[in-house]
């Protein structure tokens, strides 16, 4: 009997290729792999194609080769593919040795490495926490009325916690000022003054808001214009004397 099939340890979404013994320490391989980890493929290749390092050719065939695998092999999108590990492994290491002085000898270690490269194409990020359609208020539509001047558009609010408190507080507070409005406009306004035909002697009287005290400022201030016309008449009448036309100043004179 033939052994079982080994199972695919990818999914099938990824595709991968192997690159064994080739000439250069896992260290400096690392660096080359470093340089195209979570890189676009396309990016990848490029980034190899431009790089100064000697091992770089060899990565960039694998690259290649793990995204013809990719394509031919698994049917997977080239454009979407995505260099998702580079992984740099140890192989053998030859030791060889040289002469040095003195009669003595030193090692030398020849390190041979192994990579493999997994591409993958990308996925449609789905999110974690989907929400239902029907958890999710709809607002309420309102039809436009007639004279958009004085229309008041009312936002529809989801039926939440105090929201009919809050509709009850505004709707008090509107007829609050609506009742403001008409007790200001239904007060009678600053009088105006009154004018007579003589300007000159115009007693322009300016109205006066009501409060503590007003009545009595008005009417000392009566009292004392009364008092100064008063006084202004008896001055007149000292200085203008009629004159006595029955002639006994006359007769006195002449006596």
């Amino acid at each position: 009997m033939s052994k079982p099939k080994h199972e695919r340890a990818l999914a099938d979404h990824e595709a991968q290729a192997i690159l064994s013994n080739v000439r250069t320490s896992p260290r400096k391989l690392n660096l080359v792999a470093a340089m195209i980890r979570n890189l676009p493929a396309q990016r990848a290749i490029a980034t190899l194609t431009f790089s100064k390092r000697r091992i770089a050719h060899q990565v960039r065939k694998t690259l290649e080769s793990a995204i013809a695998n990719a394509e031919n092999n698994h049917q997977l999108d080239v454009d979407r593919l995505i260099v998702t590990r580079a992984e740099v492994g140890r192989s053998i290491v030859m030791r060889r040795f040289h002469a040095r002085g003195r009669g003595r000898s030193a090692r030398i270690e020849k390190w041979f490495s192994h990579m493999k490269i997994v591409v993958a194409e990308k996925q449609d990020e789905v999110a974690d926490d989907v929400i239902e359609a029907s958890a999710i208020p709809t607002p309420a539509r309102q039809t436009p009325a007639a004279d958009h001047a004085g229309t008041d558009t009312a936002l529809a609010v989801p039926e939440t916690e105090g929201t009919a408190a809050e509709v009850a507080e505004q709707a008090m507070s509107a007829d609050a000022a609506e009742v403001a409005d008409h007790a200001a406009a239904a007060e009678p306004h600053a009088t105006m003054t009154e004018t007579t035909d003589d300007h000159a002697h115009t007693d322009t009287t300016l109205a006066v808001p009501q409060t503590e005290g007003t009545e009595a400022e008005a009417a000392e201030q009566a009292m004392s214009a009364d008092a100064a016309e008063a006084a202004d008449q008896a001055a007149e009448g000292e200085h203008h004397t009629p004159p006595d036309h029955s002639g006994q100043g006359t007769t006195e004179g002449a006596t």
